[in-house]
């Protein structure tokens, strides 16, 4: 079944044809449309490029796939509130929704056929993911499963900072901003990496500080279900620099509590910029 696949992201929003090959195909990028109109007309463009026999969008936001409505907040406002199954009904077209993060996970099953039982954790301005069990997506009943980032870790003090606060790509640029006498700069995890590479001991800081809280989040989440592998989703997934720095913590956390009898395996995801594309294609199949 070949299906257009949209990804809507804040910035970028991308479209692709996927079949059963699993190969990505006449893919298009634009950035994105400032109204829904400007949206709807992009993804018309797309469609009448090509004969497919459905349509399937990752979103941001609470997705609700039996009303075909987005709940929540999300970067694009506009995408809220309305139904996708209405606005897309004249394609005469099987229609497929799932949040981003979700579909992030769902890209696994498209290249693991070994890993059957997985969490997806996918870390950016805060902390999302996905739990796949027996190669199905975990939604839970109000489709708060995978919402990794509201985990509470350090006690319940004032101020309460949950999992995405502390150890999402977010919270290493707000520690560097707030503790750098380079105010000016333009920060982002990338260069904050580099820079703590180049020795700048504020955003060596930071980044210790990130890896630390992002590692004990893994290992908390190891052993609520005990998954093959922790897959990482995310841009700062492709930084294999960040990936060694969490295997070498979970490591040392082993060697130093006895609590924590076993490392969790943990590895990038595999499409990484085309993991919704392809996360909306196999939710499809589910």
């Amino acid at each position: 079944m070949a299906v257009m696949c949209f990804d809507i992201g804040g910035t970028g929003v991308k479209s692709a044809v996927i079949d059963q090959d699993k190969q990505i195909r006449q893919k298009e990028s634009i950035p994105t449309p400032d109204n829904l109109d400007g949206l709807l007309d992009w993804m018309d463009s797309c469609l009448k490029k090509t004969d497919v026999e459905a349509i399937s969008i990752s979103f941001p936001g609470a997705v609700d796939p039996i009303a075909g409505i987005i709940g929540g907040i999300s970067a694009v406002e506009y995408i809220h509130g309305v139904s996708w199954y209405e606005l897309l009904s004249r394609y005469q077209l099987p229609i497929f929704m799932e949040n981003d993060a979700n579909c992030v996970g769902l890209s696994q099953l498209a290249m693991e056929e070994s890993s059957d039982t997985f969490f997806c954790v996918v870390c950016g301005t805060g902390i999302g993911g996905a739990v796949i069990i027996d190669r199905r997506l975990i939604r839970g009943p109000k489709a708060y499963a995978g919402e990794f980032g509201c985990m509470v870790l350090g006690g319940y003090e004032p101020p309460v900072q949950n999992w995405s606060q502390i150890a999402s790509t977010g919270s290493l640029v707000r520690y560097v901003k707030r503790h750098s006498q380079t105010k000016n700069q333009n920060w982002n995890g990338r260069k904050i990496f580099e820079e703590a590479q180049n020795g700048d001991s504020v955003c060596q800081e930071a980044v210790e500080q990130m890896v630390q809280n992002f590692a004990l989040g893994l290992m908390n989440l190891y052993y609520v279900l005990d998954p093959e592998v922790i897959y990482i989703g995310g841009g700062i997934s492709q930084n294999e620099v960040f990936i060694a720095m969490v295997q070498a913590k979970l490591q040392q956390m082993v060697a130093e509590y006895d609590g924590f009898p076993e490392v969790p395996l943990i590895q990038s995801c595999s499409f990484h910029q085309d993991a919704n594309l392809m996360g909306a294609y196999m939710n499809t199949l589910q």
